[in-house]
């Protein structure tokens, strides 16, 4: 697999053959093979013997049976009986294929991990102590796997409760086809032209062989929590957590000068969320609490151009971006260039030179010094959020057959970005670089209650009912200048990128469709308004029936620029929910959900209009040792009409979406010698919208067309550039199976192996004729087998082999192709041969990107040491 990219992790690696792999995994085996040593060699220091009270000494007996079992003798140190544990080990890992697939859904590899490890103390039998009784760690993953976790705990009594943990967390991603512009090979942008026929060698424009979407970050999350006085009648409660975002990742953008760009963007945002509460307990069956709780969010990314990006040069070795990376035909021509400005490399539209040979420093080629690119960018928006929320909970049951809960919440935020600045330098006809600054402010503002009453009307019949309230506000400006620009002279011969004359200042540069600078303002509110109103009867000791009536009504509000509110939506909703719980016997249970609700509009397109929501478990176990399960979701949304009261110039919406699940499992237990299990579910995720959509066909490469009944082309009718309106639909249908045995033929051997599977049958709506279904037409398979031998007790050896393999189906894509977009369009199928541009039908199965299918083996080979 060839894998470009441009940052340290975001660079092609085989990690199965590298002279890094083979010393890890010789580290590994070396530490495992030394850690099994040292522990079967190991003996235990000698365990300080709790002292028996006189009276335990006198109830004792002289001397205890042969036969009598006698209990292990306690480790105590400094007053506490210490448990510990630890599983040291390591991976062995061999992957084929697709290495950045095997990332993004495994990202385990090979080297010498600490696989686990626990610690806890107790107090001894008849020791006290003064600041804690009991604590308890423990931690996984650490050494290299991509999930770390760290967890301590301990308690004083009645006096407090301390709990906190660690997660680290680290995200790779690169699904190619995500974001993918599907540049055909053999895009080039030649040296020089003459007559319309390049003369010279010419710059390979390379597919995108990863996802514009890329990212490797990492998360890193703190949380800890303090109670004192957790069984008093008053006590209180302290938190502090952080959660820090950061890495790398690549983000498709807007043109930055004149083309657009992909970008670099390095993120670091973090968030730190203090804590505190008072709980009151005036009655055994009641309670308030008061909270407070501050979010403060620091946003601190900023954005330059891809390093992979910089593919050309200025005559002195400054490296510079031409732009386009999405461009499926012509990513750079002389319409980028100051045809005036070009000297003897231009003589007319046909006779022109925008590259040249490759020249050192830099060993790119080196473009046209009349030709617009970009030398550098950098772009960054510091943001900080504070949001304090203050809470007010009440819940009792004081009251004879009646329980009711609420609470009330209050919000003020504010949002400041207090420098925006970005900048970029290079060529975009006269001008040389341009510069904004700026700033932002926004304000959030909500007032929420939730408050539910339960009244146990007669011994069968409990009548409750639940109001949901917010209110938001959420108004804001942005003050974002106008670009400040520095333009060459307009003299012919100026506007060149290795002009070294003075600058003239230009005129404004607008990138936010404000060129007067003027603040803009921004409004958006909602108010909702929930009301739930049930009745549950317990018609017999094996069957309940409960039946809620839904109300919502939702408010929006919102406004930009400087004009009055521009949008009001008011939606209101009506429904019910029937429940039903039955009980044929003590070993089979089974409940069922009916819940269908109407709204009279929606805020968006797909928004929906009508909901059905279909539920149903059951579980069956005729012997404690065997259990039988099933279930079944199915929510089904619906938008039939226009949402805002207009028609669509493409007619109606016609949206509809649905999610259907069902699945079944079995588990069978009966000795402890073996267990089975075994699962099976189906799921269908679907959405389809009526749409038109441009075709944007050319000569060199087809569009996915669409077809009448009889054959000719479906335009849309409100436009001649359209095709359509069809269907955009999207389809997963998914299939999930899973078995596994545990087998245990004495107490020193545990085994277990199974089988997990999931494949995918799936299709799409293609606007795009080079696109294919890719995720949609695959298959994720891992097997897997464990082993674990005690050696002697306290010490475990344990083997565990998974396998992943990921694949997609074969080639896929638009049914029907075109080359044009008019009423005599012609339109052929796909595969067709006189269709000479690539289509899904005709490319592989990963399309024109790298191939996604891969396999990996992973040995896990650990001690587990108990001491």
């Amino acid at each position: 697999m060839t894998k470009k990219s441009w940052t340290s992790r975001l660079t092609s690696r085989e990690r199965s053959h590298s002279p890094v792999e083979r010393f890890a995994f010789r580290t590994a085996l070396a530490a495992l093979l030394l850690s099994c040593g040292l522990s079967a060699a190991q003996t235990p220091a000698p365990a300080t013997p709790v002292p028996a009270t006189a009276a335990q000494a006198a109830a004792a007996p002289a001397e205890a049976p042969a036969s009598a079992s006698v209990e292990p003798t306690l480790v105590v140190e400094h007053g506490y009986v210490v448990r510990q544990t630890a599983d040291v080990g390591g991976h062995m890992v061999g992957v084929s294929g697709s290495g950045a697939m095997y990332d993004t859904l495994v990202n385990i590899h090979t080297g010498p991990r600490v696989l686990g490890q626990t610690l806890n103390l107790t107090p001894a039998p008849g020791i006290k102590h003064l600041l804690m009784d009991s604590l308890s760690a423990f931690t996984t993953g650490f050494g290299g796997d991509p999930i770390n976790l760290a967890k301590l705990d301990f308690s004083k009594k009645k006096v407090y409760e301390f709990h906190g943990t660690f997660r680290r967390d680290r995200q790779y991603f690169d699904y190619d086809l995500l974001g993918n512009p599907n540049i055909p090979p053999g895009t080039v942008i030649p040296y020089g032209m003459a007559n319309g026929v390049a003369t010279t060698a010419s710059l390979a424009f390379p597919s995108v062989q990863q996802s514009p979407v890329m990212f490797n970050t990492v998360r890193r999350m703190t949380d800890t929590s303090m109670t004192f006085l957790p069984l008093g009648d008053i006590s209180f409660r302290l938190g502090y957590a952080q959660n820090i975002f950061q890495g790398p990742s690549t983000t498709p953008s807007r043109s930055i000068g004149k083309n657009d760009m992909l970008l670099a963007e390095y993120q670091r945002n973090s968030t730190d969320d203090f804590f505190a509460a008072l709980d009151l307990k005036p009655g055994q069956l009641t309670k308030i609490t008061f909270e407070e709780q501050v979010v403060h969010y620091k946003a601190d990314s900023y954005f330059t151009i891809a390093p992979n990006q910089f593919n050309v040069q200025e005559a002195d070795g400054t490296l510079a971006a031409l732009g386009n990376w999405d461009a499926v035909v012509t990513p750079f021509t002389i319409a980028a260039c100051n045809t005036a400005s070009m000297g003897s490399g231009y003589t007319n539209a046909t006779n022109y030179s925008i590259l040249s040979a490759p020249l050192s420093p830099g060993g790119r080629p080196v473009i046209n010094p009349a030709c617009d690119v970009v030398t550098s960018y950098l772009r960054s928006q510091p943001t900080r959020i504070i949001t304090p929320t203050e809470t007010l909970l009440v819940q009792s049951s004081s009251i004879r057959h009646v329980a009711f809960n609420g609470n009330l919440r209050y919000t003020t935020a504010n949002s400041n970005l207090a420098h925006y600045y970005e900048n970029w330098t290079g060529l975009d006809g006269a001008i040389r670089n341009a510069t904004f600054n700026g700033n932002a402010v926004a304000q959030r503002r909500m007032v929420s209650t939730d408050f539910g009453v339960t009244w146990e009307a007669t011994k069968d019949l409990t009548l409750s009912d639940q109001v949901d309230f917010s209110n938001l506000h959420q108004p804001g400006y942005a003050n974002i200048s106008p670009g400040i620009t520095q333009n060459a002279p307009t003299t012919a011969g100026n506007e060149t990128i290795n002009y070294a004359g003075p600058l003239l200042a230009g005129a404004n540069y607008s990138i936010t469709g404000n060129p007067s600078g003027a603040p803009l303002y921004a409004y958006f509110g909602q108010k909702f308004l929930i009301n739930n109103a049930t009745a549950s009867w317990s018609a017999t000791s094996l069957l309940t029936l409960s039946l809620t009536y839904r109300y919502r009504t939702h408010t929006i509000v919102q406004t930009s620029g400087t004009g009055p509110l521009s949008n009001i939506i008011s939606i209101n909703e009506n429904g019910g929910i029937f429940n039903i719980a039955y009980r044929p016997s003590a070993q089979w249970k089974m409940n069922g959900t009916v819940e269908v609700l109407y709204d009279d509009n929606a805020f968006t397109p797909v928004g929906p209009r009508q909901t059905k929501h279909y539920r149903f478990h059951t579980m069956y176990k005729p012997k404690p040792w065997a259990t039988f399960s099933g279930a079944f979701n199915d929510l089904e949304r619906h938008n039939n009409t226009s949402n805002t009261g207009t028609p669509s110039l493409d007619g109606p919406i016609g949206h509809v979406d649905h999610n259907r699940t069902a699945g079944v499992s079995a588990v069978l237990a009966p000795n402890e010698q073996y267990s089975f299990d075994v699962s099976y579910s189906y799921s269908d995720i679907y959405t389809s919208t009526n749409i038109c959509y441009l075709s944007g066909a050319s000569v060199a490469v087809p569009g996915a067309a669409s077809t009448k009944g009889n054959g000719t082309p479906n335009l849309c009718p409100d436009t001649l550039t359209d095709w359509g309106p069809v269907k955009d639909f999207m389809d997963a249908p998914t299939q999930y199976a899973s078995a596994s045995i545990n087998y245990t033929p004495n107490n020193k051997v545990h085994t277990s192996a199974g089988y997990r599977i999931s494949a995918v049958s799936g299709n799409q709506f293609f606007a795009n004729a080079q696109q294919v279904n890719g995720s949609m037409q695959s298959g994720y398979l891992s097997p897997f087998v464990n082993f674990a031998w005690t050696i002697h007790p306290g010490l475990i050896w344990r083997a565990e082999y998974n396998y992943y393999g990921y694949g997609e189906g074969g080639p896929s894509g638009a049914p029907f192709c075109s080359t044009s977009t008019s009423a005599t369009a012609v339109v052929v199928p796909c595969n067709s041969s006189i269709i000479t541009g690539p289509t899904g039908l005709k490319e592989p199965s990963s399309g024109l990107t790298a191939p996604r299918n891969m396999h990996a083996n992973v040995v896990t080979l650990a001690i587990h040491y108990e001491f």
